[in-house]
């Protein structure tokens, strides 16, 4: 919707991409296969509360006729990003595209937090869908560490 706002108003002043133009810039995204993204979300821990994620990551897509895998590396400063605790998420994924918008995705890593030092392994589902030459996709994920906490996170993830 706010893809199409935009397009309506770049129409409305002469600059609106071509078709072409549109069809260009997916192809382009496609084929380029390395990107980095930023990641920025809610997590819900188990016992109530909530933590706002923010994360810097790499991404390489390969990206095949109507499926794909991708490979990641992700951080993700939890909580106010400049003041609070000092809690961090660091780690890796591989992702399933088993239709080339939705990506299933498995991650695991070290979740560094009040608590000490603990991994955590993650399970979530996203739909990714193109702004020009930027993709965009929310996502949803379960997460659960070695010594039993469990939460959730809805997030969002700007790729380019």
């Amino acid at each position: 919707m706010l893809m199409a706002g935009l397009l309506a108003l770049l129409n409305a002043m002469g600059v609106a991409p071509s078709p072409e133009d549109m069809a260009n810039y997916k192809l382009q995204f496609r084929e380029r296969g390395h990107h980095i993204h930023m990641d920025f979300g809610s997590t819900r821990p188990e016992g109530g509360g909530n933590a706002t994620t923010w994360g810097l990551g790499y991404e390489y897509i390969v990206d095949r006729q109507f499926n794909g895998v991708s490979f990641e590396v992700l951080g993700q400063k939890l909580g106010d990003l400049l003041k609070g605790p000092q809690d961090w998420w660091v780690g890796g994924g591989i992702g399933w595209w088993p239709i080339r918008q939705v990506k299933v995705f498995m991650q695991a890593g070290a979740l560094f937090d009040d608590l000490g030092t603990a991994a955590q392994a993650r399970v979530g589902v996203g739909y990714h869908f193109l702004f020009f030459m930027m993709g965009i996709m929310p996502y949803v994920y379960v997460q659960t560490t070695d010594d039993g906490r469990f939460s959730w996170s809805i997030a969002v993830r700007i790729q380019y």
